[in-house]
Parts: C-alpha cells; sequence; structure tokens
C-alpha cells in the first residue's frame, strides 16, 4: 500500500487536530501518501444550496480550509517527512496563498500560535493533483507548490473530472516535453515511493 485517501476533516475535527498525529506517525514511518479530497461541505445556512455551489464553490473551500489547518497546525513541522497530495489543486489554497500569508504575519496571535514558520514557508512540501480545469490556475498552481510537487488529477468517474484526461497539462504552453512527462507519470511515481520498472510489463 503506497497511499489512501482521507476525507479534508473528520466531524468538528480538522486534519490539525493531534487525534490524527498517532496516524501522521505511522504514515512517515510506511512512507505511505495521503490523499485529502474533500468531503461534507459546509452549507453556509443553505446559501449554497442552488447552481451546485456544495461542489463548485464548497469543495474548494473545504479543501483550502484543510490545507490551513496542516500549515498553521504545524503538521509539517512536527511530520517533516509526511507526503499530502490535495485534490483539485488545492481548492482555492493557492489563490488565498497570500492573504493567508499576510494574516500569519500582521495577526499571530491569531495565527502564528500552533505554527512558528510562515505558511508559505511549506507550500513546497505540499503536493497537489492538477485537476484545475484552466491553464492560468496552473501557472498559480505551479508558483505555489512547484511543477515537481504536481500529479495528474482526473476526478474519474465523476463529471467535475477532466472530459479529456490531462488535456490543460498537455496544452499548457510554458512546458518542456519534459515537464508534461512529469506531471503526467513522473512525479506520481516520486511522490508514491514506486519502483518504475514494476508498473508494467516489457514483453506486453
Amino acid at each position: 500500500m503506497r497511499g489512501f485517501e482521507i476525507g479534508s476533516h473528520v466531524g468538528e475535527k480538522s486534519l490539525d487536530h493531534k487525534d490524527f498525529w498517532p496516524l501522521y506517525k505511522v504514515c512517515e514511518e510506511l512512507s505511505v501518501v495521503l490523499f485529502v479530497h474533500p468531503w461534507d461541505m459546509h452549507m453556509w445556512d443553505g446559501r449554497l444550496q442552488k447552481y451546485w455551489m456544495p461542489w463548485l464553490v464548497g469543495m474548494p473551500f473545504e479543501t483550502a480550509q484543510a490545507i490551513c489547518s496542516v500549515l498553521m497546525g504545524n503538521i509539517l513541522v512536527l511530520f517533516p517527512n509526511i507526503r499530502f497530495c490535495f485534490a483539485h489543486g488545492g481548492g482555492s489554497y493557492p489563490i488565498i496563498r497570500g492573504r493567508v500569508s499576510h494574516g500569519w504575519n500582521v495577526r499571530p496571535d491569531l495565527c502564528a500560535g500552533d505554527c512558528q514558520v510562515a505558511p508559505n514557508q511549506l507550500d513546497g512540501k505540499l503536493w497537489t493533483d492538477s485537476l484545475v480545469h484552466d491553464p492560468a490556475a496552473l501557472e498559480l498552481l505551479i508558483s505555489t507548490v512547484g511543477k515537481d510537487h504536481i500529479v495528474l488529477g482526473t476526478d474519474y468517474p465523476f463529471p467535475l473530472g477532466e472530459l479529456e484526461v490531462g488535456k490543460v497539462v498537455e496544452e499548457y504552453k510554458p512546458f518542456s516535453a519534459k515537464d508534461r512527462q512529469n506531471l503526467l507519470w513522473d512525479n506520481a511515481v516520486k511522490m508514491l515511493g514506486l519502483e518504475e520498472n514494476s508498473l508494467f510489463a516489457k514483453d506486453f
């Protein structure tokens, strides 16, 4: 087992909760990945009922909240070798990254109580998938986590997945052929700690 999927929270407990620390310790010891997918989105007192908003607005928010909990909850400092991979390109986190960092700096009494390392100094330890649907969003994601920490995302078989898997990556003009190879294949092999030759038969 190279990794498994968890939700963005468990009941009222966000991912920084101490109840999850034993899990994180074991994940480090076994070198397995935690793939975080948003779920159980808050309905904002019913205001997300229309227009498929729980999935269009709620999910990206939920993922961003999970990332902020991991960053400001000191999880990546306490467990420096753990690998979290967040679905949907990290949700709305890349666009609020500057705001989060600014908040940590100007209100340390509220934001820096658990972690003395600025959130934007830990971004490079995050992994995400590539499922952002838009080249501009992909560019922002690259500037947030680095193109070596993005793996192909599909959301298969759900309708919010890419209709043509990998199309945004393949058509992103600034990428070299090697960049595309990394995002479509090599980065995932690296993240999961796989032996590439074990994934296929040469005489198939």
